[in-house]
């Protein structure tokens, strides 16, 4: 009979701890983390890495991520079937907040969930304006912008073309010209958008020259000799091999190293993978601060009760530097040892 008693006390303990692991697990804070890439884009695994840093403590909630996978494939059926993949792990995972990332994660998914009940947006890699998602007047979004740094290239951009930089062979009795060269993406579009809004002076801005194919940026980069005194390059992941619309698009890494060998003036990248994957020198916006900012907002609004509306919208305003070596001595080019510290210190300095 005590046999029976113990087993049966035994047996009812179980069952009640499960029953509040189950219930406790069922009811944590839930974050999902909406990629519009992969983290096999650079970019977004850096995102990552802020985003970490601040959610990798909080063991109390449960966190996922997803990935739309839109720099590898951006056809309408593509996007299409991304879009609902997406909307069914939220519908799975029921997330308190979603953390959306980069444009299609806003236009395909998250916009939809404008001033619902259940869920609340926090933002981030929007470079472009947040009307068109509706995020101006919603009541449960906030979230971080992503500007390129503007000051930070034309600091650059003057120390460069200083004739007080006696080592470097870049110097110009009058100003310095710079023209933006990228593919026709939307994302780029945005970028030059910004650009053209930015003070440049005394620094003579071109503007952007946009192009859809391979061989229409090789020609332009031979071309450029004369005409400017600077390349900004930044987004080239979406320049097709021929003119037709359907032709697969060329590597990045392929287009950046012919550009850097090829190109008759210097290249400055406007991201931080640029230098990575070629260019001499990039300055670019802080994805780890785009992902910092992103969790500490989406801990304000679960932990601390913060409404999303309370939260203001921020700008980037922390950059990376990153420095391909062999580049800048084929140039000749001999740039302040802090830039170096700066990128190995990031894990941005490449040979």
């Amino acid at each position: 009979m005590l046999k029976k008693t113990t087993l049966f006390f035994m047996g009812m303990f179980l069952a009640v701890f499960v029953g509040i692991v189950l219930y406790v697990n069922a009811n944590r804070p839930r974050i999902l983390i909406l990629h519009s890439y992969s983290d096999d884009y650079v970019w977004t695994k850096e995102i990552n890495v802020g985003l970490q840093r601040i959610l990798d403590s909080e063991s109390w909630m449960d966190i996922r991520y997803h990935e739309m996978k839109t720099k590898k494939h951006s056809g309408k059926d593509y996007l299409r079937r991304s879009a609902v993949a997406a909307n069914k792990a939220i519908e799975t995972i029921r997330p308190n907040v979603l953390i959306a990332v980069d444009d299609y994660a806003q236009k395909l998914v998250a916009k939809h969930f404008v001033n619902s009940a259940d869920i609340d947006i926090v933002f981030a890699g929007i470079n472009g304006s947040i009307k068109p998602y509706g995020y101006d007047t919603a009541t449960n979004v906030t979230g971080i912008l992503e500007r390129k740094p503007a000051s930070a290239l034309k600091e650059v951009i003057s120390l460069l073309s200083s004739a007080a930089n006696a080592q470097t062979p870049v110097a110009f009795q009058g100003t310095p010209r710079v023209l933006f060269l990228a593919d026709s993406s939307h994302s780029t579009e945005r970028d030059a958008d910004y650009l053209k809004t930015f003070n440049w002076s005394p620094i003579d801005y071109l503007g952007v020259k946009a192009v859809a194919t391979f061989p229409q940026w090789q020609e332009a980069v031979l071309a450029l000799k004369g005409h400017t005194d600077f390349l900004l390059v930044g987004g080239y992941r979406k320049l097709h091999t021929t003119s037709d619309p359907q032709s697969p698009f060329v590597k990045a890494r392929e287009v950046m190293r012919w550009t850097e060998q090829n190109s008759p003036i210097p290249v400055i990248g406007m991201n931080i993978f640029n230098s990575e994957e070629g260019a001499m020198l990039s300055v670019g916006v802080s994805p780890y601060e785009q992902g910092e900012v992103a969790a500490t907002m989406a801990l304000d609004i679960i932990r601390n009760k913060i409404d999303p509306s309370a939260i203001p919208v921020r700008t980037s305003s922390q950059y990376v530097i990153s420095i391909r070596q062999s580049a800048l001595d084929r140039r000749k080019i001999v740039v302040p040892d802090i830039f170096e510290a700066f990128a190995r210190a990031t894990d941005n300095y490449f040979e």
